[in-house]
């Protein structure tokens, strides 16, 4: 099995060939940071990245490179999805690693400065790194557009049954159930012990106190212990815009402290934090498996 500590070290030591010239070179381009789109600083600046890198391309003289699903240039092919996606935190590592061979090759980014280009201005949100880990969302040359490929919120991991089919079969009903793989969906405000009931919103968009629970935060589990029906251990694979041991805020992977564990609604485990929050699991679909970097080596 693949390892999500793994999958977050693709993103922290991305590599990526980029053009200077004639001459191509293998340098780091390591996705550090938490991107999610709309928010912060980061996320204006890989706004303006995206348009610089689609005027770039229309200035090659064929408006198809900018409104085409998918095209050929200099000889590699691109799906402009997957473009569009490293900009806004959802992309794998290797759709960040196209993405930034195509901006090397339009002159913006070289290889001498990608790795403070990278740590600075790309990222991926919390959503993005669990469903890229699931092999969820992300497009191809077969299918440019798949379901989910704009994002899935964490809530969606959870219940939503129109996109999951499944879903209520893979929650998890016991602390020894929960596996490596397993997405940990992070939940707060949970009222008459019913993840399922969510929050409303008023006219203006702001959250109603009391009406429901919050899925605010989403990550996967990278190893787990239990005994007597509760959590002895927990350690989580995930992008969260918290301090990582990779050096940044977004992909990282730390144990969690768990101050209870128990069942809601006498049907789902949880893991309770010392906030009170609540963390849930999900199994994978079948058929999963995540999409990985491109090696040094690959054709």
């Amino acid at each position: 099995m693949y390892l999500p500590a793994n999958y977050a070290v693709d993103y922290a030591d991305l590599w990526s060939w980029l053009s200077d010239g004639g001459d191509w070179s293998f340098v780091g381009t390591p996705v550090l940071s938490y991107l999610q789109s709309g928010q912060g600083a980061i996320s204006a600046d890989a706004r303006s990245l995206h348009q610089a890198l689609l005027h770039r391309l229309a200035q090659q003289g064929k408006p198809s490179f900018v409104t085409a699903k998918a095209f050929n240039f200099n000889d590699f092919d691109y799906i402009n999805l997957s473009i569009t996606r490293t900009f806004i935190g959802k992309a794998c590592p290797w759709e960040i690693q196209e993405t930034m061979q195509l901006a090397s090759q339009l002159g913006l980014v070289s290889p001498q400065g990608a790795y403070t280009f990278c740590k600075t201005r790309l990222g991926v949100d919390c959503g993005g790194f669990v469903a890229n880990y699931w092999g969820i969302g992300v497009p191809h040359l077969k299918r440019l557009d798949p379901p989910g490929a704009w994002g899935i919120s964490p809530r969606s991991f959870w219940s939503d049954r129109q996109f999951w089919p499944d879903v209520m079969a893979r929650r998890r009903a016991s602390a020894a159930q929960v596996q490596a793989g397993d997405a940990a969906v992070f939940f707060r405000d949970i009222v008459d012990d019913n993840p399922d009931r969510a929050k409303q919103r008023d006219g203006r968009g702001n959250w109603i106190p009391g009406t429901g629970s919050e899925a605010f935060h989403i990550g996967v589990v990278q190893e787990v212990g239990s005994a007597g029906g509760g959590f002895t251990k927990l350690v989580l694979a995930e992008s969260s815009g918290a301090r990582s041991i990779f050096g940044g805020n977004g992909v990282n992977v730390h144990s969690v402290v768990v101050r209870r564990s128990g069942m809601s609604m006498g049907k789902w485990v949880y893991a309770e934090l010392g906030s009170g929050d609540r963390i849930h699991f999900v199994a994978p679909p079948a058929g999963w498996g995540p999409e990985l970097p491109y090696r040094y080596g690959d054709a």
